[in-house]
């Protein structure tokens, strides 16, 4: 007789029945909720109430709140793209809105010495210093009229903040980034080196700017 039956006879009570003993329980643990494909919204709300840390002048425009968050099933490259397309003299161009923290009319701009043209300054928004890149100057494309109604589109970076100066607003679109295609002939050589590919768009066709290369410079 093994171990286990010596122990279960020395516990059978006088009336014949084997005293038993609770066997141990294990629960098994709540499942975790589903991650949700959207899992957090970008921080565009406006600034606390009481004294602005940004610059005069400086002021939300468009609230982009409801763009989904930057995650690998929602940016994987054969789903779609959520993209501000925003226009440079006749010209369109595109980023990724999760890049995006908040679009802002040009506040006064703070110039650099001795820094490159496109460079244009920096402003102080939300108590962090932002440098402003004028789009048109970095892709080497002539102003033929001043800008009617130029937005800074702001991007978060984590530990970088730069805004984008434009000639304008365009409106969201969604797009494939495995539909992308070669950029045509037309583009100067410089604005190639920053266009990753371009789609079409009410018969127009769209530079999608290859970010990481746009904001790689040396002061």
């Amino acid at each position: 007789m093994d171990l286990a039956k010596i122990r279960k006879k020395a516990r059978l009570d006088k009336g014949g029945r084997a005293s038993q003993e609770p066997e141990e329980r294990h629960e098994a643990p709540a499942p975790s909720p589903p991650s949700s494909p959207e899992t957090a919204a970008l921080d565009i709300s406006p600034p606390p109430s009481g004294p602005s840390t940004a610059s005069s002048g400086a002021r939300e425009t468009v609230d982009t709140s409801d763009a989904p968050a930057s995650n690998a099933a929602t940016h994987a490259p054969s789903k779609k793209e959520r993209l501000l397309i925003f226009t440079i003299e006749t010209e369109k161009y595109a980023i990724p809105i999760h890049e995006i923290s908040l679009i802002i009319e040009p506040p006064p701009i703070t110039p650099i010495p001795n820094c490159p043209d496109y460079l244009l300054g920096i402003v102080s928004l939300r108590g962090k210093v932002v440098s402003i890149i004028d789009v048109a100057s970095r892709l080497r494309l002539q102003r033929l009229t001043a800008p009617t109604a130029p937005k800074i589109v702001i991007l978060d970076l984590g530990s970088d903040q730069f805004g984008l100066y434009v000639d304008g607003i365009d409106q969201l679109v969604e797009v494939a980034l495995l539909s992308l295609e070669t950029p045509p002939e037309g583009f100067t050589q410089k604005a190639q080196d920053f266009v990753e590919g371009v789609f079409h768009h009410k018969d127009r066709a769209v530079a999608y700017l290859n970010l990481p290369a746009f904001l790689s410079f040396r002061l």
